[in-house]
């Protein structure tokens, strides 16, 4: 595909669903002008990537966290455009590139300081969108809605951007490390983040979601609720992480505490993993578990 823009798509793996990979390879490699996979999986994968002539690959043979492995992208990429990222779940529209594209020229036409636009996610596994309960976003046109962050699956950001705000926090390690560059953008150079209604970003989050007392809960692997609890407490003394996301996800995690132990498979297993990002929290530790 001829390009304009060089674009750069940046995947981090994680003991991928092969298959799976390969069909995201195939749906977005032609979008692209080159395609980086940062590979973070503890056990070798069989992936044979020479039939792809856009794709360079880094078998890196232990964990650094997906936000160290996205600046290795951001680094190779950093005579590049745009970048893109995409989660090895992800399946992206054939579309995704040229429709996030369209609207992020379209915003900076009308003066917009865009600090990335996306597509809205969407639950396969629920068969529904993903809508912030709290803080829903502001539409600004028919297929444009602002938003307060993005979570970076699919994302369409300027090179540029990064140069500006910095990059990625590696010591976050996985989760919050989206939303808080996101909040710094915007402490930074008031950037503004955008959902392109048009296109939806088919997605499966962790093990699924239940319903409690008409709550949405969703369940992770549990070693997923360290990090979340650790973040949670590191950001919460930030003046630029916004106060909704404090609270709301205060109150989440509250319930969560009490909820996985009772009605979720290896309930002791969440407790030993909570417990100990609670810990490591007011610690102020950072990087791997």
């Amino acid at each position: 595909m001829n390009i304009e823009k060089k674009i750069g798509c940046i995947i981090v793996l994680y003991n991928p669903d092969i298959p799976m990979l390969f069909k995201i390879l195939n749906e977005v490699s032609n979008q692209v002008s080159k395609v980086y996979i940062v590979d973070n999986s503890t056990v070798d994968n069989p992936l044979d990537f020479s039939s792809y002539s856009n794709v360079v690959f880094e078998k890196l043979g232990n964990n650094i966290g997906i936000a160290s492995a996205q600046n290795m992208g951001l680094n190779f990429f950093k005579d590049y455009d745009y970048i893109l990222f995409l989660d090895q779940d992800s399946i992206p529209p054939k579309n995704l590139v040229s429709t996030l594209l369209e609207s992020y020229l379209f915003l900076l036409n009308e003066n917009v300081d865009v600090g990335a636009v996306g597509p809205r996610p969407f639950n396969r596994g629920e068969n529904k969108k993903y809508e912030g309960v709290i803080k829903k976003g502001k539409r600004l046109y028919d297929n444009i809605t602002e938003v307060g962050e993005l979570i970076s699956s699919s994302s369409l950001i300027a090179v540029e951007t990064f140069n500006k705000v910095g990059l990625l926090e590696g010591g976050l390690f996985i989760d919050a490390v989206d939303h808080e560059w996101c909040w710094r953008a915007k402490a930074v150079g008031n950037y503004r983040f955008f959902i392109i209604e048009d296109v939806l970003l088919s997605h499966q989050l962790g093990e699924g979601d239940k319903n409690f007392l008409g709550v949405n809960i969703h369940i992770p692997a549990p070693i997923r609720t360290y990090y979340q609890f650790r973040n949670y407490i590191r950001l919460l003394s930030r003046n630029y992480v916004p106060f909704y996301w404090k609270f709301s996800n205060g109150v989440k995690y509250f319930i969560k505490y009490f909820y996985y132990p009772i009605f979720v498979n290896d309930g002791k297993k969440y407790v030993k993993y909570m417990n100990k990002g609670i810990s490591d929290g007011f610690k102020n530790k950072d990087g791997s578990i």
